[in-house]
């Protein structure tokens, strides 16, 4: 079976990116020697110095660090919207494509000569939109290259990693652009915005396919049919307890996999004894992002809704001997202690890593395992590859079974709202505030997807159908 081509397949260049475990900043000391000592150079850490998990290095075909590119890398550090460290390897990998095209075309960086579409950045636009009509890769995933590309000839200038002089002629020209947006209560109004000519021109936006929704990506709610079988897969045990559970709270929360993945323990228990509080309430908040535990989408606060069973079989899971001995694994940061996360593998590892985890490390209460190995980073690969196996387990008895992927049970929770709001006859103006609070939407276009979905699937249906009949009749 052959594989789906990379971009790596577009280039000669052996560039690639690589991974430091743990990188600290510091500083290399010239030190004078005395009388006979020779001079030398030392390193020298900086006190206080946080310590950066798997940072990225982009490395030339001769295996020989990019000097400027890790230059740029390094002085990315400091900005807090990459301080997660994935938007930082994001923009190594693309920055890695640039220097594979530098290479195969045996061009420098600085070359800018006086024929503007001469220019390195300016051939490589021409190259990158060549791919883009040869192959099956999205404008948008082409445009975050260019952006970087962008990006990398501003800060090196901004930073003075070059001679002003070596950017005499301009990389790249910018342009200011006034745009029409609509904000979060549906007021449209226009905005100015800088932009460049490196960028391609594309759709703003994108229509997903029939059936799907674009919430973050193209997304598909399962069938309340669907939801049924899964739900009797996990009487058969098809699923293992882990997740099951991280299965049900997206189900019924509409949380995404970060938050999902990073729920602590102390949230859980937090929500628990405000449920045993108050015998007369069935639902409670647990809140995730800004400066709580959990991890939300570009660390927004989201409140999330849990059911007083969904929080008592959470408990329930927490004290059992299975989730207490994953706590005591050696790969466990955080130990035995409410401070970890609900779910582990078997390993101990968390199935994604928390934000919180990265900056507790650099100072460890004494209660938490210092003896843990070095942090790597995690992706939610595991339960991606818990997810693939339980599909394969229902398929073998329902070869018609769809495949889904996990952030489409946040689309499943929001239409499971959307169909019980309008059994109970709530008008949609209140099915779409309500919608819009529990799935935390930032664009209001984006609920009313929500709010569409059932009709203009019907509507597709129905003329299918109705073509059907005028082509082959009753049968």
């Amino acid at each position: 079976m052959k594989l789906k081509n990379t971009l790596n397949d577009s280039f000669n260049s052996k560039a690639k990116v690589i991974y430091l475990t743990s990188f600290r900043k510091g500083r290399l000391i010239w030190q004078i020697g005395e009388k006979n000592q020779s001079d030398e150079f030392y390193f020298s850490v900086l006190h206080n110095a946080d310590s950066f998990p798997r940072m990225p290095v982009i490395l030339q075909s001769s295996g020989i660090p990019w000097a400027i590119g890790n230059a740029y890398l390094l002085g990315q550090l400091s900005n807090p919207n990459v301080s997660n460290m994935k938007t930082l390897s994001a923009r190594a990998i693309h920055l890695k494509y640039y220097l594979q095209y530098l290479e195969d075309t045996e061009q420098h960086f600085l070359d800018l000569p006086k024929i503007y579409h001469e220019r390195a950045p300016q051939r490589f636009k021409v190259f990158m939109i060549k791919i883009l009509n040869n192959h099956d890769y999205s404008s948008e995933y082409i445009n975050n290259i260019l952006s970087t590309v962008a990006h990398f000839y501003t800060n090196i200038r901004y930073e003075s990693l070059v001679p002003e002089n070596s950017l005499q002629n301009e990389p790249f020209t910018q342009i200011k652009k006034t745009i029409m947006t609509t904000n979060q209560i549906g007021l449209a109004k226009s905005i100015d915005v800088i932009t460049n000519d490196l960028r391609i021109k594309s759709s703003r936006s994108q229509t997903p396919e029939l059936g799907k929704i674009r919430d973050g990506g193209s997304v598909r709610p399962l069938t309340l049919e669907e939801q049924r079988v899964v739900f009797e897969c996990f009487k058969k045990n098809y699923a293992s307890i882990e997740l099951e559970l991280m299965m049900r709270v997206a189900i019924e929360t509409g949380a995404r996999q970060q938050s999902v993945c990073t729920l602590s323990i102390s949230c859980i228990r937090k929500a628990y004894d405000a449920l045993e509080a108050d015998s007369s309430i069935t639902v409670t908040i647990v809140n995730v992002g800004n400066r709580f535990k959990a991890d939300s989408k570009g660390g927004r606060l989201n409140r999330l809704m849990f059911g007083r069973e969904l929080i008592n079989d959470l408990i329930d899971y927490i004290d059992c001997e299975r989730a207490e001995n994953r706590r005591k694994k050696q790969n466990s940061f955080y130990n035995d202690t409410d401070d970890n996360y609900v779910f582990l593998t078997r390993n101990g590892n968390p199935y994604l890593t928390a934000q919180r985890e990265i900056i507790d490390r650099q100072r460890p209460k004494p209660m938490w395992n210092d003896k843990a190995p070095t942090i790597i980073l995690k992706n939610g690969q595991s339960l991606r590859n818990e997810l693939k196996r339980f599909l394969l387990k229902i398929k073998k008895n329902n070869s018609a079974f769809c495949d889904f992927s996990f952030h489409d049970l946040r689309a499943t929770a929001g239409m499971n709202v959307v169909r019980s709001m309008r059994a109970a006859s709530y008008p949609d103006s209140k099915i779409f505030d309500h919608v819009r609070q529990f799935l935390n939407h930032r664009n209001i276009k984006t609920t009313e997807t929500y709010l569409d979905f059932d009709s203009e699937l019907t509507e597709f249906n129905d003329i299918q159908e109705a073509f059907g009949s005028m082509f082959y009749g009753d049968k």
